[in-house]
């Protein structure tokens, strides 16, 4: 119950002011996934966060780095780049810069480490980032640019590889790159889709190399548990935390996500926390352990980092896990602050209802939410 309410104190601060995680009252911005023309690079907002962001609570990150936090991992990060003053990073080629900031939210969301006082870290704080550019400096993709990406990160000898961006041409250049690294042993864990914003319709996919075989492809949901609303995954598609998350941009200044690429970066580093704790996984195991224990919600299966992490066998496996806190619709970002106070109203109902069933059924354990750093391995 703590956990619930913890999350859903976390998820008003997102979206009591308009949709965005705001900083003594000012709103953070959304990092773009491509700049046009002639726009200068994107700056840093200069802003922190007062509260831990939703993601980490709804992940249970507490519980999971007691176990592991993804000490001795590389995750590869294909996507615009990564600014290496926000996020320690191996540079691959020109990877170590970051013009959009849409790669260094990416990698702060898998691998920012845990500083004294800060309220933002990735979901595997121990893991290595490989930056490896995968658009040119705008965030343009081509499939020949992923590509190129791929095999570079699979050369720099990354075994997860997180790609941040999509196409939507099933190229076959880019089928050969995927069919490359999975033969090299790597996980590849792709955005479904492109990133969201407000008045813009997403191209129709499928979109590559999320939809390629072997590639574990991943959707956004946001704080109330849910896709977006045009959003219309593939069978087959995880979700996991990905719209109005909370990272780290360009300069160090917090910046919202949104969108798959997002929710890639969380089950990359989920990825990069098994791997960690149980070496001998081999990518094929890791892409079967997400899928086992992933549970239902809202028509897609959501990760859920500590089952996959403790599960002793996932073959067929059906576990029971934590219900996601259950918030009203996300709110436009032009809603008004009477909204907001209906969110409130609603996350007081929902927690009330929570202590009551507490109070009938002794549901944590089944669930999972026992607390401590118990082990099922």
């Amino acid at each position: 119950m703590r956990r619930h309410l913890a999350v859903a104190c976390a998820a008003l601060a997102l979206l009591a002011n308009g949709g965005l995680a705001t900083a003594q009252g000012t709103e953070l911005p959304q990092i773009p996934q491509t700049l046009k023309a002639g726009q200068a690079c994107t700056a840093s907002s200069g802003k922190t966060v007062p509260s831990v962001p939703w993601q980490l609570p709804y992940l249970g990150a507490d519980r999971l780095w007691t176990l592991s936090t993804g000490q001795g991992v590389a995750v590869a990060v294909v996507d615009t780049g990564v600014d290496g003053s926000v996020v320690p990073v191996q540079p691959v080629g020109d990877g170590g810069t970051d013009c959009v900031g849409h790669g260094t939210v990416v990698a702060s969301l898998i691998a920012l480490p845990m500083a004294d006082g800060a309220k933002v870290s990735g979901l595997a704080p121990g893991a290595r980032v490989l930056a490896v550019r995968g658009t040119d400096k705008t965030g343009t993709a081509t499939a020949a640019s992923i590509a190129g990406a791929l095999d570079n990160a699979v050369a720099a000898g990354s075994r997860i590889i997180c790609v941040a961006t999509a196409v939507t041409e099933a190229d076959p250049v880019l089928k050969q790159a995927v069919d490359r690294a999975i033969a090299a042993g790597a996980l590849i864990v792709a955005a479904a889709g492109l990133d969201t914003a407000k008045g813009r319709d997403a191209t129709p996919g499928p979109y590559y190399p999320a939809a390629f075989p072997g590639v574990l492809a991943v959707a956004a949901i946001g704080p109330d548990g849910k896709l977006g609303e045009k959003a219309a995954p593939a069978p087959g598609t995880l979700a996991a935390p990905g719209n109005l998350v909370v990272g780290k941009g360009p300069g160090g200044g917090a910046a919202v996500g949104a969108g798959p690429a997002f929710a890639a970066a969380q089950v990359a580093a989920t990825a990069a926390l098994i791997r960690s704790y149980r070496p001998e996984t081999t990518a094929a195991d890791l892409s079967r352990r997400l899928r086992a224990t992933a549970y239902p919600q809202a028509g897609v299966a959501v990760i859920d980092p500590f089952a996959a992490l403790t599960s002793i066998a996932t073959e067929g496996a059906t576990s029971a896990h934590r219900e996601p806190v259950v918030l009203a619709p996300l709110l436009d970002r032009g809603t008004t602050r009477q909204a907001a106070w209906s969110v409130v109203a609603g996350v007081v109902v929902v927690v009330a209802l929570l202590g009551a069933a507490a109070a009938v059924v002794p549901r944590g354990r089944r669930r999972g939410w026992r607390a401590g750093d118990d082990r099922a391995s």
